[in-house]
């Protein structure tokens, strides 16, 4: 897969708050740190600015996972031992890791110094990054649902595992007494494909929402993939590693849809908000000399004569006051917002449902033009899972899904093409086989009366083409491969012809010398016979 620059619609709205995410799950086991790592690097290979928090206490699995062998952690930032520009750690893909970061979860009472590093250091990376990703430890200990409290969206990794689903249960409702308020959505990890993601999904919500009253979201799976135990092996994300993998393709949406639908608004709070809040209530600003003071937010929300808190008044006269808070007494987006749905809650614990005009109001809000397309997007999104989360089949029937994504393509053949290209892989994915026959339809094209012989030459290369990049080496048909098999068959004949001439060659060399040597024993033989004839006739003269 590619990569490509995100576009301006996928970044924060202008210059302020990093976007807050955190990664947690309930029990261990199920790729929680995996997913925050891999999401990471999809979002840095889109053009985003990432920093991950390391907040699983002890384990250090990010830096596992990287890589990395840091040397310091936020704690020496807290003693004012190191700067944060010194802690942070950078990887290879272009992603920030802050070593260390759980121990801030241990230090709800710090004041003085500590607060101010802590809270200048947390400023100055939201000022620098785009995303920060919080990887939380695995469990419902304190501090991982402080740091889900510090985070305004929130994703749940699960597995089909009924441990996982159990676990997840229980964090889920602390988090639910906590009255958490962020946006949470469920991850499937481990997935065999995407219905058994989906399926996977709507046990537990249905669970939830039977147990808790409560709606989880669906935010989206990751497959099932042997590239990834052999990416965590090589310290390597898998989008790195393998970037068109199963879970790859899985990782890349899941980066690409928090791109979108997060990216696309100005976040509103970041870490240095809550940490601030917790810290007693105050506010951290720069004074003459450049230093950080804290002065509490009650003396910035509240003016001379005004009362400490809103008193028990009718529903119009609440409402007044608020207005008159917000258009005359500071009080800031945050606040107001709080104030609201506190009054909301206490409405419907008080009459069992919204107020009669919410509906009417909401609707009002949907057609005001400064509502972001991503956010109405995201909007429906919602309620198109919540309507089959409740009713058990979806919004839409198969045909009318699939007419409404022809609809889409606006007649356009590319986005068409496309369209049927990703519902081809999809098929694949889940069956392992495509959906159609691509030997059949190749051959219905060559049968059709504007297929040229042109065209069939240029099929014919593109097949060779393709089965040298699978294969690693040129095609042979049956013909091609017998010619070839008989040439080498000739030519180790003709090797073999070679060897026995040459042993012929041999063999009538020493016969040849054989002969050389007989004929010379039969001259030296006949000599020695003439010399003895000679001796003896001599001999017989003399006597």
């Amino acid at each position: 897969m590619e990569s490509f620059q995100i576009s301006e619609q996928s970044k924060p709205a202008g210059p302020g708050k990093a976007h807050v995410l955190v990664f947690t799950s309930g029990k261990g086991g199920v790729g929680k740190t995996c997913v925050t790592t891999n999401v990471a690097s999809a979002m840095v290979k889109r053009g985003a600015r990432v920093c991950i928090f390391d907040a699983d206490t002890g384990l250090a699995n990010i830096n596992i996972l990287l890589g990395l062998r840091p040397e310091a952690t936020l704690e020496h930032v807290l003693r004012g031992e190191k700067s944060i520009r010194e802690v942070l750690i950078k990887t290879g893909e272009g992603i920030a890791v802050v070593p260390g970061a759980s121990g801030i979860a241990e230090c709800a009472n710090i004041g003085g110094q500590e607060a101010k590093r802590l809270i200048a250091a947390l400023s100055e990376l939201e000022a620098e990054y785009d995303y920060i990703l919080i990887d939380t430890a695995a469990g419902v200990g304190d501090s991982v649902l402080q740091f889900i409290e510090s985070a305004p969206f929130a994703f749940l990794v699960i597995s089909s595992e009924p441990t996982s689903l159990t676990d997840a249960f229980s964090l889920l409702k602390l988090l639910n007494a906590k009255r958490y308020g962020g946006s949470l959505k469920v991850v499937v990890n481990l997935a065999a494909d995407y219905s058994g993601a989906i399926e996977t999904y709507r046990r537990f919500a249905a669970v939830v929402d039977k147990y808790l009253q409560l709606k989880v979201e669906y935010g989206g799976y990751v497959a099932r993939d042997e590239n990834v135990p052999r990416s965590v092996t090589l310290q390597t994300p898998v989008v790195e590693l393998v970037a068109n993998s199963a879970a790859s393709r899985c990782l890349f949406a899941l980066a690409d849809n928090m791109l979108k639908y997060i990216g696309s608004e100005q976040a509103e709070s970041g870490l240095s908000d809550y940490w601030r809040n917790l810290f007693g209530e105050t506010e951290v600003t720069a004074d003459d000399n450049g230093l950080f003071a804290a002065a509490p937010l009650a003396d910035v929300q509240k003016t001379k004569g005004e009362p400490d808190a809103v008193p028990a008044t009718p529903a119009a006269e609440l409402a007044r006051k608020l207005l008159v808070a917000m258009k005359t007494h500071g009080l800031d987006q945050q606040g107001a917002e709080a104030f609201v749905g506190q009054f909301v809650a206490g409405f419907v614990e008080q009459y069992g449902a919204f107020p009669q005009n919410f509906r009417p109001l909401f609707y009002r809000w949907l057609e005001s033009e400064n509502y972001a397309a991503p956010r109405l997007m995201e909007l429906v999104a919602t309620l198109e899972a919540l309507y089959s989360a409740r009713y058990q089949q979806p919004l839409f029937n198969l045909e009318d899904s699939a007419a409404r994504l022809v609809a889409q393509t606006q007649g356009v053949e590319t986005k068409l093409a496309e369209l049927v290209h990703q519902l081809r892989a999809a098929y694949r994915q889940s069956y392992q086989h495509d959906v159609f026959d691509a030997q059949q339809e190749i051959l219905q094209a060559i049968q059709q009366d504007d297929f040229t012989e042109e065209r069939f030459e240029q099929l014919l290369k593109a097949l060779r083409d393709g089965f040298q990049t699978r294969f690693n080496r040129p095609y042979q048909g049956q013909g091609e491969l017998l010619l070839e098999s008989t040439a080498e068959a000739l030519e180790a004949m003709a090797f073999e012809e070679k060897n026995l001439q040459d042993e012929i060659n041999l063999l009538t060399q020493n016969f040849q010398q054989l002969t050389t040597r007989r004929d010379a024993l039969l001259t030296a033989i006949k000599t020695s016979q003439n010399n003895s004839l000679l001796l003896k006739t001599g001999s017989s003269v003399k006597g």
